[in-house]
């Protein structure tokens, strides 16, 4: 498969997907639109595999690290300001409040599961000390998250 046809197979199925996954979302079948994101993610990477020219060089990848990491860390800056303009206006609000806590939680995930990629992708080791410590704080903070939603 050329670069050409990949890209013209890869927009048609995103245009397919994206029209299955909003009506999904609009009839409230979140299981499904979330099937239909995972359908979707492996079609495109398996039809990556099957592309035989140079996609990106070693250059490509250099920027696209430099500009992810720019965008987290503008992400993250956004976030803790938006998170302390939030708590200063709680007392208005209690929504505030909640919506400040759920910023701030995500912002720490976030940066967490950077910290555990980052660190697996450049030490090759999966299981040193930092790794595991980071691993188990992420499993953590995603086991209080989601007991955070559940409604007793």
């Amino acid at each position: 498969m050329t670069i050409k046809k990949y890209n013209i197979f890869r927009m048609i199925i995103v245009i397919a997907l994206a029209i299955i996954f909003s009506q999904a979302i609009i009839f409230q079948n979140f299981l499904l639109s979330a099937g239909v994101l995972i359908i979707g993610s492996l079609i495109v990477y398996s039809m990556r595999k099957n592309v035989k020219e140079v996609m990106a060089d070693e250059r490509d990848y250099e920027h696209g690290g430099k500009a992810a990491l720019l965008a987290m860390q503008i992400y993250c800056w956004m976030g803790v300001v938006a998170m302390f303009a939030l708590k200063s206006q709680a007392y208005l609000n209690a929504t505030y409040d909640i919506i400040a806590n759920t910023l701030a939680f995500s912002i720490c995930i976030f940066m967490l599961l950077y910290s555990f990629i980052f660190r697996l992708k450049s030490k090759g080791k999966f299981w040193n000390g930092w790794t595991v410590y980071t691993f188990i704080v992420l499993v953590l903070f995603i086991i209080l998250a989601i007991m955070g939603t559940i409604k007793i």
